[in-house]
């Protein structure tokens, strides 16, 4: 078993989680002169109050998840006369301390009323502000968005109503609003379809009821092809007849490996909240659920945008495309992600997570030049040629 010493000076603490919540609030902070060494399975927990501690007080706790937690803690365990370690042990693993607190944990989300956590802290003991000498822009930044309220547009929290209900099937998570957020900048989705679930998620496109209250602009709210149907977001990425739609989203469920389970169906909310999937565990094999969880965002966040630049060439060019476009050009814009992994991986060959991080995600729907399997360094070897393995046609379809 890894032993942590608790540091004993001053030291601040981290928050993040519901799991960090609840190991933080694992040492009782007991005047008691007698040694201590409680068990813990997150080494972020004991880490938080021991490595990271005096540097998270130094920059007055901007920018930490469950900041009062650690405070408190860090004033428990600093008031007690005999010091105090922290024992890691593995989580889930039949360890009577740990399953126990993971039955209370669980006991108390299901409560109606939250129970009451006294993180009293007193003054003397509570360091406040941040120290110049570490203070940088990013964190001054940070601070004063902190300490800003924003009021959101109805439309906006209904979306984030939404995409949370949608998700929770697929990650078994109800994520937080910050969170969503947060996922809209997650680095498996390229940096223009980040900013379109951005400004999908604040409305801020004008399409639909934005033209309703224009006078001889009315008919710009309703979408050419389904006549009487309100044009918005969700229409068009989800709901229209358009055949682009329709074609793009086959392609990418004819695509995903079956190996990795059911492909989830359209949705406004997993679309938006694409940058927070993450699939359960395989057994005995995180790295594949990793790769599955990441080809899974690439290829809703790629179709849903593919449908909506189709849609606003049609709509704005007056642009008609065929059905062999469509396929050639979602076609590119699957193969042009593949092909800049492999160059990230090529470039950095010497570390192993990178070319893993590819071949989990890719393995299962690519194929070399000659239709067959890729050599094992297809990854990293940019001299190998490797593509996309399209999903064969049905017999009705390949005999028209």
């Amino acid at each position: 078993m890894r032993k942590w010493s608790m540091v004993r000076r001053k030291q601040p603490i981290k928050q993040s989680t519901k799991t960090t919540r609840r190991e933080t609030n694992e040492p009782d902070g007991r005047t008691s002169r007698c040694p201590s060494s409680p068990p813990i399975d997150s080494k972020y927990v004991i880490n938080g109050l021991t490595t990271h501690l005096k540097h998270w007080e130094d920059i007055g706790w901007i920018g930490i998840d469950n900041a009062t937690f650690f405070q408190a803690i860090a004033y428990q365990l600093r008031r007690r006369p005999a010091p105090t370690t922290f024992q890691w042990v593995k989580g889930h693993a039949g360890h009577l301390g740990n399953e126990r607190a993971d039955h209370l944990a669980l006991t108390g989300t299901l409560r109606p009323v939250p129970d009451t956590i006294d993180t009293y802290v007193p003054r003397n003991f509570d360091v406040q502000g941040a120290k110049l000498s570490d203070i940088t822009q990013q964190l001054a930044y940070k601070a004063i968005m902190k300490k800003t309220q924003l009021n959101y547009h109805r439309s906006t929290l209904c979306l984030l109503d939404v995409t949370r209900f949608a998700i929770e099937p697929i990650s078994k998570t109800l994520e937080t609003d910050e969170a969503i957020w947060r996922g809209c900048r997650n680095k498996d989705i390229t940096k223009n379809i980040q900013m379109f679930i951005y400004k999908t998620l604040n409305n801020a496109y004008r399409i639909g009821d934005f033209w309703s209250p224009i006078p001889a602009y009315e008919h710009r709210a309703k979408c050419m092809i389904c006549r009487d149907e309100i044009e918005n977001m969700e229409h068009i990425l989800v709901l229209c007849n358009d055949p682009a739609r329709k074609i793009i989203w086959d392609l990418a469920k004819g695509i995903w490996p079956t190996e990795h389970g059911p492909w989830p169906d359209p949705h406004i909310g997993i679309i938006l909240g694409c940058g927070l999937i993450s699939l359960p565990q395989a057994q005995n094999n995180e790295n594949l659920t990793m790769g599955a969880s990441r080809l899974l965002r690439i290829l809703i966040s790629e179709s849903a945008y593919l449908i909506w630049v189709l849609r606003c060439e049609r709509v704005i060019r007056g642009t008609d495309h065929s059905e062999n476009t469509i396929k050639k050009r979602w076609v590119n814009a699957i193969d042009k992600r593949l092909q800049l992994d492999r160059a990230l991986a090529s470039k950095n060959r010497r570390k192993p997570k990178t070319t893993t991080k590819v071949e989990n995600t890719w393995s299962g729907i690519i194929h070399d030049s000659s239709l067959q399997p890729p050599q094992n360094n297809w990854a990293t070897n940019l001299e190998v040629l490797v593509g996309i393995k399209l999903p064969r046609p049905s017999q009705t379809e390949a005999t028209r």
